[in-house]
């Protein structure tokens, strides 16, 4: 049984990224992509490893940006960077809308619909963690007591300052609604017509004199830190390690109209080596492994019974908690699917209006 050392891991990863073509693996090998950083970190730490050291088969590493027109290639030309990838909910609906992913057959990973987080599975994937939008605020420059809801967040007269908020129309659309006192439970119905549509943008532009775009989780959070704004929107996981850091810890997360949204592993149509990456599967989608994500970052496993091996403390700081899910809803996966690109072709025409 061979394990990789973390030296010859961003090795092997950094050869997959420079070669740009298929991964030469060994027999005993399986090629994962994922978006990086310490999300990555968590599941070497938390599945691959012990996934190797129980199968003896290793995990190379590969990137994965979102590109569908990648995995769309693969599929195509039969030529694999991957076997899975780690990737957004939306995606994994184009590609079985499109059919270039694989569709899973729970009853091979001995699953059932009713293991998951309600709302979560989508045929071509086995959902990994569970995310969230949300907002946060500096408390050093928000004064007591602070905003609570989307409304607030758009009040700036009554808490001046700067919002951080992300250059795209997917969450911004519904977080406009919402602040235009649209219910959680009605905004893709109203965001479905031609006049919601309409409606997200007006209320957008009495907000848009005082927005700060950013692009990458990474600026959401720095924005803050570098008090550039008084509020930022981010995912939860960005929002809590910066509220756990030395320097951002009046970092402060709104638990209230939240979205939530699922991260899960998808596979080509066609991929080689099946087996191994449905062995690996077995391995993620074990609840007392996928609970150890929690330990490096606040994403909720989309696997129910994981929950008992997360510690109250950091449950209490997830989208699914029994605390949190209550005031949040799903993102509605078909609508992206159906609208993204004419919404995100509008949303650029709007931002680049003066």
């Amino acid at each position: 049984m061979r394990n990789i050392s973390k030296h010859l891991y961003s090795a092997l990863t950094m050869v997959g990224l420079l070669a740009g073509t298929a991964v030469a693996a060994k027999a005993d090998d399986l090629t994962v992509a994922t978006y990086g950083g310490s999300f990555e970190d968590a599941l070497r730490a938390e599945v691959y490893e012990p996934f190797t050291k129980a199968t003896g088969i290793n995990i190379l590493a590969d990137a994965f940006s979102g590109d569908v027109g990648k995995i769309r290639a693969m599929a195509s030309t039969g030529t694999y960077n991957w076997q899975l990838a780690e990737s957004e909910s939306v995606i994994a609906a184009i590609g079985c809308q499109q059919d270039f992913l694989e569709r899973f057959d729970l009853g091979r990973l001995k699953l059932t619909e009713k293991d998951f987080v309600p709302g979560s599975l989508v045929d071509c994937g086995i959902p990994d963690v569970i995310y969230s939008v949300n907002f946060a605020y500096d408390t050093n420059q928000v004064a007591a007591p602070g905003p609570k809801s989307w409304a607030d967040f758009w009040n700036v007269e009554k808490w001046p300052g700067k919002r951080a908020m992300r250059k795209s129309p997917n969450g911004t659309l519904e977080f406009a609604l919402l602040a235009d006192g649209v219910p959680m439970d009605k905004v893709y119905e109203v965001l479905g017509t031609p006049e919601g549509v309409d409606r997200a943008f007006a209320s957008l532009s009495k907000l848009k004199p005082n927005i700060v775009w950013w692009e990458t989780g990474a600026q959401s959070v720095q924005l803050l830190a570098d008090k550039e704004v008084a509020m930022t929107v981010g995912w939860n996981g960005r929002l809590y390690s910066a509220a756990h850091s030395e320097g951002q810890k009046q970092t402060k997360t709104v638990w209230n109209q939240f979205r939530w949204e699922t991260s899960m592993w998808i596979m080509p149509k066609g991929a080689p080596d099946v087996d191994s990456a449905y062995k690996f599967l077995q391995y993620a989608t074990k609840p007392e492994l996928i609970a150890g994500i929690t330990k490096h970052i606040a994403y909720s496993p989309a696997v129910v019974a994981a929950e008992k091996h997360i510690k109250p403390e950091i449950n209490a700081e997830l989208p699914t908690s029994a605390e949190n899910v209550k005031n949040g809803f799903p993102m509605d996966v078909q609508f992206w699917v159906d609208h993204q690109e004419d919404l995100t072709q509008r949303f650029n025409n709007w931002v680049a209006q003066q």
